[in-house]
C-alpha cells in the first residue's frame, strides 16, 4: 500500500526535482517507510511505500531494464504469484518477490488487457519511454483513488491524492458547485469530478493513456447485468456466496506482516473475522468502537463473536480531540454529509498504535446485498404504488417507526410520492436533503445555474433488464460505494498508514452477487438475507438475525462536543464572506440547537462545517497546507 504522483509532458518537463519530492512530501502518511523518485526529459513519478509485501525488496519505482518501462503502484495484486508463475514461464526475469514487478511485467506482456487478468485493489502508472506514453489504471470497484488534472500548456499531473497535485505550480483552487450540489442531493460527489473544478478522478474499471495526441479513458470492466439471472436455489445460491467470501479473505490475507480485523458485531464484520479465525492458525487480533452517547451500544455483540472465534479482542471509547477535527476533511479532501468518517479514522489511529499495518473490515456487504432502509423504502414505495391504499401505505411504519397511525402512513406516502425521480431505481430518490432550499445562499445558486444542466446525464446506465432491486444495487455499487463508502474507507486508514482491506469487494464476488436473483438479497424487508443464511449455523444466532446498526457517533454528541469551534466557523461574518449558505439560516440553526428544538438541526450544521473546513485547507488557501 502507497502512495503515487507524477506528470507527463509529451514537449518535455523542465527539471523540477523540488517538485516532485513535495508532491512524494504530501503523500507521506500513505507510505512512511521509503520514498523514490524518477524522472527523464519527459515524465516524473513520485513514490511513497508502506511496507506490506517483500519488506526487504519491494521498493518503487520499478524499472525493467530492457525495455526502460517504469512503474509505481499503490494497492495489493492478491493473484500475484499465479501471475508470477505464468509469466516466468513467458520469459520474464524476476528480481524480487513483490506484486509490483510482477504488475510491470504483466503490462509489458499483455498491455491494457492484463488489468482483465488482476485480482486486487490498485492504482498504478506506467511510463514507457519508447512509445512516449504514460498509462494510469484503477481497480474495477474503486478501491484505490486517482486523481489528475491537464494544464493549458499539456502537462498531465496525477496522484494518489489531491493535495499532492496542489504542490504543483499552476494548479488553480475553485469549488465545484456541480460537485456541492450533489452533496446536497446523495450525500457524496461523483466521480470523475471532484470538489475542486478542474481536477478529475480515473473512474473505477477505468485505464487513461496519455501521448503526443493528447490523453483518453475508457472501461475494461463493469457488473455484468445483461447476463441472465441464475436459476439457482436458495441454499446453492448461500453456499455460493459463503465460497466467495472464504476465497476473498484466503486472498486478503497474503502479507509479510501482520493482520488484524475490525468487528463491530454485525454481520458483515463478524462474517469476516469468523472466516479469517477459522484460516489462521495464530490468534486474530480485532478490534471495536463504542459510542457513550449514541442511544446503543455493540459491544457486547462485538464480544459475542470475538468469544466465538477466540479473538484476541480489543476496544476503545469515541472522543477526538479538536485540533485532529480539521484532519477529518484534510485526509478525505471533500466534505461530508455525516460523521462516518470519524470513527473509521479512530479506528485506523488505534490498529496502528497496536502495531498493525493491515487491517480486514466488513465494507460494501451493505451495497451489494441491500443493507440500508432505503432499499427496503424503494421496495415499499413500488410494492404501494401497484395499489394505492391506505392499508398499504400502512406499511411504511416498517421503515419510520415514528408514524403512530395508518392515515399518518397515508400522507407519508402521498409526500414521498411527490419527490422527484431522477431514475425509479435510484435508492436516494426519497432521502432528499431537508434543507437545501434554505441552506444555500443565492450567491452559490447564481453560480450554480449556468452548469446545473450538466446534471441531466448524470447517472450510470443501468444495462441489461433486471428487478427494480437489481437496478437500485447497480446504481449503488456505481454511486455509493467508490464515491462514499471506499473513499473513506482508504482515506481514513491511509490516514493513519494503515491498508484497509474490504473482502467483499472482491471482483468476483460482486459479480456472483449480481447473478442472483434479487429476492435472496431482500426477502421481503429482510435486508442481506442471503448473507444471513449463508452464515446462519457458523455465526452466533444473535449476531446473524440482527438488524443493520449504523457505524457513526451521534451528530448532536458531535455539536455539543465543539459547539465553540463550530460557533468560530460558522460565524455570521465568515458565511456571508465565504457564500456558500444563508448566514440568517446557519445563525437559525445555531440558535435551534442551543435551545434544544425539537427539529434537529444538528446533521445540516456537519454539513455546514465541514464544507468550510473544506473551503480553509483547499479552496481559500493560496498555497497547500498540511494538517
Amino acid at each position: 500500500m502507497c502512495g503515487i504522483a507524477g506528470f507527463f509532458n509529451p514537449s518535455g518537463i523542465s527539471p523540477q526535482d523540488n517538485v516532485l519530492s513535495s508532491m512524494a512530501q504530501a503523500l507521506a502518511h500513505r507510505g512512511p517507510d521509503h520514498q523514490g523518485l524518477f524522472l527523464d526529459r519527459y515524465c516524473a513519478l513520485a513514490y511513497r511505500r508502506l511496507s506490506v509485501i517483500d519488506l526487504a525488496g519491494g521498493n518503487q519505482p520499478v524499472v525493467h531494464e530492457p525495455s526502460g518501462a517504469v512503474l509505481v503502484f499503490n494497492g495489493e495484486i492478491y493473484n500475484y504469484q499465479p501471475l508470477r508463475a505464468e509469466l516466468a514461464s513467458l520469459g520474464h526475469v524476476f528480481r524480487t518477490h513483490s506484486d509490483s514487478e510482477v504488475l510491470l511485467a504483466a503490462y509489458l506482456q499483455w498491455g491494457d488487457k492484463c488489468l482483465r487478468r488482476l485480482v486486487g485493489m490498485f492504482a498504478f502508472a506506467v511510463w514507457t519511454p519508447r512509445t512516449q506514453t504514460l498509462f494510469l489504471a484503477r481497480d474495477r470497484m474503486g478501491k484505490k483513488p486517482l486523481f489528475y488534472t491537464l494544464l493549458p500548456d499539456g502537462t498531465l499531473i496525477f496522484a494518489s491524492e489531491i493535495k499532492a497535485i496542489l504542490h504543483f505550480p499552476g494548479v488553480q483552487r475553485a469549488m465545484n458547485p456541480l460537485a456541492m450540489d450533489r452533496l446536497l442531493d446523495y450525500g457524496f460527489n461523483l466521480a470523475p469530478d471532484t470538489f475542486l473544478q478542474g481536477i478529475s478522478q480515473v473512474p473505477p474499471a477505468h485505464a487513461l493513456l496519455a501521448d503526443g495526441n493528447g490523453h483518453r479513458t475508457a472501461p475494461y470492466w463493469d457488473i455484468p447485468m445483461d447476463r441472465p439471472v441464475a436459476k439457482i436455489s436458495e441454499d446453492e445460491a448461500a453456499e455460493g456466496l459463503r465460497h466467495h467470501l472464504v476465497e476473498a479473505v484466503r486472498d486478503r490475507l497474503v502479507a509479510d506482516v501482520p493482520v488484524a480485523s475490525y468487528l463491530s458485531g454485525g454481520i458483515d464484520s463478524s462474517s469476516v473475522t469468523g472466516l479469517y479465525a477459522h484460516l489462521s492458525n495464530a490468534p486474530v487480533h480485532t478490534l471495536s468502537i463504542a459510542f457513550e452517547d449514541a442511544g446503543y451500544d455493540e459491544r457486547h455483540f462485538a464480544r459475542m463473536v470475538s468469544s466465538s472465534f477466540g479473538t484476541s479482542h480489543h476496544e476503545f471509547l469515541c472522543t477526538i480531540a479538536e485540533k485532529e477535527i480539521e484532519k477529518l476533511v484534510w485526509h478525505l479532501e471533500s466534505p461530508m454529509v455525516t460523521l462516518l468518517n470519524l470513527p473509521l479514522y479512530l479506528l485506523s489511529k488505534q490498529i496502528r498504535d497496536m502495531g498493525f499495518k493491515v487491517v480486514l473490515s466488513g465494507d460494501g456487504a451493505d451495497e451489494i446485498l441491500g443493507g440500508y432502509d432505503y432499499f427496503k423504502l424503494l421496495k415499499l414505495m413500488d410494492f404501494i404504488g401497484r395499489n394505492e391504499s391506505v392499508g398499504r401505505a400502512n406499511l411504511l411504519r416498517r421503515v419510520f417507526p415514528g408514524i403512530t397511525s395508518q392515515q399518518q402512513a397515508w400522507m407519508q406516502y402521498a409526500a414521498l410520492k411527490g419527490y422527484p425521480a431522477a431514475h425509479p431505481a435510484l435508492p436516494y430518490r426519497f432521502q432528499a436533503f431537508q434543507f437545501k432550499g434554505q441552506l444555500m445562499s443565492d450567491a452559490f445558486v447564481n453560480r450554480l445555474l449556468p452548469v446545473i444542466q450538466e446534471r441531466d446525464e448524470e447517472l450510470p446506465t443501468v444495462p441489461g433488464d433486471r428487478s427494480l432491486m437489481d437496478q437500485a444495487l447497480y446504481l449503488e455499487t456505481k454511486m455509493r460505494l467508490p464515491n462514499l463508502t471506499l473513499a473513506l474507507a482508504d482515506t481514513m486508514s491511509m490516514a493513519n498508514s494503515v491498508e484497509l482491506r474490504s473482502p467483499f469487494m472482491d471482483h468476483r464476488l460482486v459479480e456472483y452477487v449480481f447473478s442472483l436473483p434479487s429476492h435472496l438479497k431482500m426477502r421481503g424487508l429482510n435486508e442481506k438475507y442471503l448473507l444471513k443464511k449463508s452464515f446462519r449455523t457458523f455465526l452466533p444466532p444473535a449476531i446473524s438475525q440482527r438488524r443493520k446498526q449504523p457505524l457513526a457517533p451521534p451528530s448532536k454528541w458531535f455539536v455539543r462536543m465543539f459547539r465553540d469551534m463550530i460557533g468560530d466557523v460558522l460565524s455570521a461574518s465568515t458565511v456571508r464572506d465565504k457564500g456558500y449558505f444563508r448566514p440568517e439560516f446557519t445563525d437559525h440553526m445555531l440558535r435551534e440547537f442551543d435551545a434544544d428544538s425539537p427539529m434537529d438541526y444538528s446533521g445540516v450544521i456537519i454539513v455546514a462545517l465541514f464544507v468550510h473546513l473544506f473551503d480553509d485547507l483547499f479552496v481559500s488557501a493560496k498555497s497547500p497546507r498540511g494538517c
